[in-house]
């Protein structure tokens, strides 16, 4: 961590919040980002304002072609038929129009193919403003992990004009979730006693079992080899297909959330594959949300910094072994002053989920909107290079 931001951020009653925001904001200025995620990671909106006036009476046509109804699902009726909704509520701009007729495909201001099956449409002739968007959700290990048989980089080069992943710097970014500033802080000023009002199902958290993990893909080695490690050590309850004892403890993944998670001090966010800014729905929803310190084995310490709260995670890359890891644990969980430094975020700082899993809501149609309203209309084509910086897992991915 940041030397200056640490000691500032670390004043007991007398620190700065606008000091706080704007350190946390300059790990970001030298991001390459679209207009869009210059809005969504730098708090800068100056360079889409003027699209935005120039588009505000247009309605631009978007077409998820061939697995619209695949998609629907989630991103619109968040895995339940009884959610159906309006895609573009509580959307900064509605002026989009959605549709699952692939007889649109050369028509559409924006086609968005999701890639994840492999399949993508013959048709290479088309209006060069229209925007050809490929969309993918996962690490790139397992960019095609529904497909037949995986494509190569270098049939796509020069298909597509957009990204649309988790990555911050995609033209149409889709995090799992954001770290978000607060317009002021909550606590005047900060007591133990005030800090822990400030986390979620405190009063219900348990000291005999510390930490938690909820898996279900259990074919991860170095994920696994790790946790049986860690167990060692300390108890893990673990949910999830990959559990022992607590195979159907937690609703169905994904479709609901397990309130069970709710009682733990610390979660494992064991991510699938450790590549860059790649953190799901495990960070954000089952250890910010559910009031744990999340414990992560993914992207790097330093990347981890830039888009997590300040002070606010342990990383197994921190530890020279499970056991010292453990231990640290069992160390923070035994210091209340120490354990509440890990939520001192929580006062300047908040967590939004915006991927659509366990009841919360999606945003990835707004944010397909507010790309093509926002967005510069600079003519652009992924070639395979380009795609290799999306896609290439030996140039974005760790062992």
């Amino acid at each position: 961590m940041d030397v200056r931001y640490e000691n500032t951020y670390r004043l007991s009653n007398s620190y700065n919040h606008e000091q706080i925001v704007d350190l946390y904001y300059e790990k970001r200025q030298n991001w390459r980002t679209s207009n869009l995620g210059s809005i969504l990671f730098q708090n800068n909106s100056r360079g889409a304002i003027k699209y935005a006036q120039e588009r505000q009476n247009r309605t631009f046509v978007v077409l998820i072609w061939k697995y619209w109804k695949w998609l629907v699902n989630r991103h619109v009726n968040s895995f339940s038929s009884k959610r159906l909704s309006e895609p573009l509520t509580d959307c900064s701009v509605k002026n989009c129009k959605f549709t699952g007729n692939d007889g649109e495909l050369l028509t559409a201001d924006a086609v968005v193919i999701h890639i994840q099956r492999g399949l993508f449409p013959n048709e290479t002739k088309r209006n060069s403003k229209q925007r050809w968007i490929f969309l993918s959700d996962e690490s790139p290990v397992h960019s095609f992990s529904m497909a037949k048989n995986i494509p190569e980089l270098a049939r796509l080069a020069d298909v597509f004009n957009w990204s649309m992943t988790y990555r911050s710097d995609s033209d149409v970014p889709v995090p799992y979730g954001r770290t978000i500033p607060l317009q002021k802080p909550i606590l005047s000023g900060i007591t133990a006693d005030s800090l822990s009002t400030l986390v979620p199902y405190w009063d219900n958290k348990r000291t005999d079992i510390l930490v938690t993990i909820l898996i279900s893909n259990c074919g991860v080695s170095r994920r696994m080899d790790y946790l049986k490690r860690l167990e060692e050590y300390l108890t893990v309850d673990v949910y999830g297909k990959c559990s022992l004892n607590h195979k159907n403890s937690c609703p169905g993944h994904f479709r609901a959330d397990c309130k069970l998670m709710s009682e733990y001090l610390f979660y494992l966010v064991f991510e699938n594959s450790q590549c860059d800014e790649y953190l799901t729905e495990k960070s954000f929803y089952h250890a910010y949300s559910k009031g744990a310190i999340p414990v992560i084995m993914g992207p790097s310490i330093d990347v981890c910094e830039k888009l997590l709260p300040p002070d606010s995670f342990l990383h197994v890359d921190s530890y020279e072994n499970a056991q010292k890891l453990a231990y640290d644990m069992i160390k923070i969980s035994q210091d209340e002053t120490l354990l509440l430094k890990y939520h001192r975020w929580r006062n300047d700082f908040a967590i939004a989920n915006e991927h659509g899993y366990f009841g919360s809501k999606s945003y990835h149609l707004c944010r397909i909107c507010e790309a093509l309203n926002f967005n510069d209309d600079k003519e652009k084509v992924y070639d395979e290079n380009s795609l290799r910086q999306f896609l290439d897992p030996s140039l974005l991915c760790r062992d």
